[in-house]
This record gives C-alpha cells, structure tokens and sequence, in this order.
C-alpha cells in the first residue's frame, strides 16, 4: 500500500478545495497519470480515502490521505525485471539523474516505465513536500537511450520543470547519422510543428557502415525541445539518424535500434543551487564505431 498527502491537484481546475475522486487522484501516484487509469483502479477497490475504500463519487479535499493498493503483476519476472534494473548516475533528498534504456518509456500508463522503474530503485525523501512516487521532469522518446532527471519532492518538480522551460538546462546528445555531411559545425534553425526550434550539431567523425556507404558519428546540442526535435532537423538536412525508420527515407538499417543517445545534463541544482555536470557512456551498439573512429 503506498500513502500520500494531497497538497494539491495535478488536474484542471487547480483552484479547488476539493474533487470528486476520479479527478483528485489523477497523477498523485506514478501509476495513475490518467482519469481513465484512476477508474480502473476505483473499479478494482485499490484506492483508498483515509482509510476507506473509494467509491467514484465520493468527494476528495486538500489533506486527505489517499492509498494505493498495490496491483498483482502476472509473471514478470522474465518479461519486465530487465526494465527496472536502472543505473543511477546521481541522487539526493531532492531527485536524481538516471538512465533509461531504449525501448523503455519514459512515462505513461503501460505496466513497465522509467518512473515505476524508479519508484523501485530511489530512496524516499524524508522532505515535507516529498512526493509518494518520484516524477520525471522531462521525457526521452521510447527508443532513446540517456540521461532523464527525477523529481523526489514537489519543489524540485517546480523548480527543474521552470529550468527546462527557460532553457536553462544544456542537453548533449549522441547520434550516428546517414552519410557524410560536409561541414564540421551547422546550426539547424527550421521550425517544428509551426514552433522555433533549433540545434546545434558537431561532427566527430565519418566511416564505411553498411547500406548508406559511410555513417558519421556526430555531437547534438538542442536549444529547445520539440518532440522528436534531433530526429526531425537531421532528417531535414539528408541525414537522418541510423536506425530511425519513422523519419528514414527508402534504405533502412534494421536490427540495432535507433543510434541516438542523451549523454550529459548541465544544470543548476534549482535547491542547493549546486552546478551539476551529469554524464554517461554511450551504449553498448555504439561500440563499433568508437573503435573504428580511435575514440575508445
């Protein structure tokens, strides 16, 4: 059973002293980011007010204790446990740095995500405004390996979700790209979605792949954070990343997943006001590569 303090809403309109229950629960727990999941859960007798078993209309007010029954999960030791075995790059009482594999979601309703995945591996935080599981303050697409920050309290949430929107946090990314470009440094200033959106990109260095002749292993430095911004520009420019069938055109290099991978977070601490420098290695599929540019 996992218990929390409401403090406030996570759902529209946040001026309420008080929501029916199928609209206050929505986001208090990790695993209920919907109203659709916190049906479900009332269906199923696992929430509970105060200590009473929640109806949907039952009434629900800033104070209360909600509890969430834990759900029975079938056979998940073969198909989910590899998920949840997260590396922690950095953790404090506030949040932390961890990294989420390819092929994990960052967040969501399905049954394995980086934040349940984190609600098993962080510590809790004895802070006042602690939150009950810890939030993601950013995401990473599904195929994209990397760095993503965590949220242990409601202040940190705040405070790093402002840093993000302010661009104040500088993201680094790796990806191996089609082709050869031919330049060493470009910036990509093309909107997304009717929205300003750029990136900066570095080239390290190009060598023969299989199917596009040659590949190039490049640096990506993006101002904003557009969905999909990094795979979008450098398709844009004829070079889309290895491993990307959504934005690839008729060749495509099947078998290793996408080559993209966020590799360094810089950020100020939005509590202790502590520079952070967040860095990891690139993931085993990158490895040729790094061997065959001498980088290793």
């Amino acid at each position: 059973m996992t218990d929390i303090v409401i403090t406030n809403w996570f759902h529209k309109p946040l001026n309420m002293k008080s929501k029916r229950l199928q609209e206050a629960a929505i986001s208090q727990f990790c695993e209920l980011p919907s109203r659709k999941a916190v049906k479900k859960a009332i269906k199923n007798g696992r929430i509970f007010i105060n200590g009473e078993r929640g109806e949907t209309q039952n009434w629900v007010k800033i104070g209360d204790r909600l509890s969430l029954e834990e759900s029975v999960i079938v056979n998940s030791e073969n198909n989910s446990n590899n998920f949840y075995k997260i590396s922690v790059i950095w953790e404090d009482e506030y949040g932390a740095c961890v990294i989420k594999n390819a092929g994990l979601e960052t967040n969501g309703t399905g049954k394995v995500t980086l934040e349940k995945a984190c609600y098993n591996t962080l510590k809790y935080s004895n802070l006042p405004d602690s939150v009950a599981t810890p939030r993601t303050v950013h995401r990473l697409d599904k195929a994209t390996h990397g760095l993503v920050l965590i949220a242990k309290t409601l202040s940190m949430a705040s405070e790093l979700g402002k840093s993000f929107e302010k661009r104040e946090v500088i993201k680094s990314y790796t990806a191996l790209i089609e082709g050869s470009p031919r330049l060493s440094f470009c910036e990509i200033n093309i909107p997304i979605n009717g929205k300003y959106a750029s990136s900066k990109i570095e080239i390290i260095g190009s060598t023969k792949w299989p199917v596009f002749g040659t590949a190039t292993l490049v640096n990506i430095h993006p101002k904003t954070g557009r969905k999909h911004q990094i795979r979008k520009h450098l398709a844009m420019i004829g070079h889309p990343i290895i491993g990307d069938n959504l934005y690839c055109g008729a060749l495509k290099y099947t078998g290793q997943g996408l080559f993209l991978a966020c590799t360094r977070l810089q950020f100020t601490h939005p509590i202790t006001r502590e520079s952070m420098d967040l860095e990891t290695d690139l993931p085993r599929k990158f490895k040729h590569i790094i061997h065959k540019l001498n980088l290793s």
